[in-house]
């Protein structure tokens, strides 16, 4: 938790080669291929801007927090990887960059040579149980994973949105047990933390086929189309959604950073938008968390919720300059 990110990307390319891993250390992450077809995914920087020096930790040992901000987004997700490498000798990439738009994963994409796996397992997920597949939908690798316990549920974007499309295996982020995350307050239930890395390493070593990467469908009226792995940022027909406006008390953060008072949304996913009045429309606010005023992420109540409808940031912007 302490170390800084290039600090500990440093220790972990010790730490594999002891482990008899043969790592390539590049620009924006750290590889090593191993025997399993299976890749694990972490990422090593945090949102917080100096190291953990002080970690408290509750009467029984199983919530971890620090005054500085204790990094479990994505700390947790580093500590499982190393747990379960320890026990199935997996291919692993820890990812730099992640909190500032997936840096390392976009450049470990564009690799001359992507190791061959049946499926990816990224863990850097709050919560304890969740299992997010993002754009990949392939019916039976999801059956696959929620044969272990996790249940279904959903997000925006993370490192595994670039690297599953650029390998054709099917990917899964999966709870790390870390809560409040980019906040001084975060904290970790380590007893979560170290359950889903036991979880996550016996299905690792459970022989399995290989789940393609597909995918989701979006439906236009008239003709169905594949979107582009990285659909959110390209131009696409506006759709409508069913949006909350965030009540007065709210937050949103992003990045860390509380953003100033304005017409924000949320879906019943938590994704965050922006209401552009000259436009009546919303676009979509990555990597952004609303959280009400005790911290929490806000609750979704579809009575309270409107359709709006969704344009893309590059239409918004066209637009907002044609009427400028």
């Amino acid at each position: 938790m302490r170390a800084t990110q290039p600090e500990l990307k440093t220790c972990l390319h010790r730490w594999l080669e002891q482990n008899g891993f043969t790592p390539v250390s590049r620009d924006g992450y750290l590889y090593a291929a191993g025997g399993v077809p299976v890749l694990l995914v972490a990422h090593l920087d945090t949102v917080h801007r100096e190291p953990v020096r002080d970690i408290c930790y509750n009467a029984d040992r199983t919530v971890a927090m620090s005054p500085q901000g204790i990094g479990g987004d994505d700390r947790a997700g580093v500590w499982m990887a190393l747990h379960i490498l320890e026990q199935v000798r997996c291919h692993v990439v820890f990812c730099e960059d992640e909190e500032i738009g997936c840096v390392g994963a976009r450049k470990f994409s564009r690799r001359a040579q992507l190791p061959q796996v049946n499926y990816i397992v990224e863990m850097d997920r709050r919560g304890a149980n969740d299992a997010v597949f993002y754009r990949c939908d392939n019916p039976d690798f999801t059956e696959y994973v929620c044969g272990f316990g996790f249940e279904v549920a959903y997000g925006s974007c993370s490192d595994i949105s670039y690297i599953a499309p650029s390998i054709g295996a099917a990917a899964v982020n999966i709870s790390c047990g870390y809560y409040c995350e980019h906040q001084r307050y975060e904290y970790i239930r380590l007893d979560q933390m170290r359950r889903n890395a036991q979880r996550i390493a016996e299905m690792v070593a459970t022989p399995s086929p290989r789940f393609e990467y597909r995918e989701r469908e979006e439906w236009i009226p008239g003709r169905w189309f594949d979107a582009p792995p990285v659909w959110w940022r390209q131009k696409r027909m506006p759709h409508r959604e069913n949006l909350m406006r965030l009540p007065e008390d709210a937050n949103v953060l992003l990045h860390g950073r509380e953003l100033a008072k304005d017409q924000f949304l949320i879906n019943r996913d938590g994704n965050v938008y922006r209401y552009l009045p000259d436009l009546q429309a919303a676009i979509v606010l990555e990597q952004a968390r609303a959280q009400d005023a005790q911290g929490e992420p806000c609750s979704f109540s579809r009575a309270n919720a409107r359709l709006c409808r969704i344009i893309s940031v590059d239409e918004a912007i066209e637009r907002l300059q044609t009427m400028a």
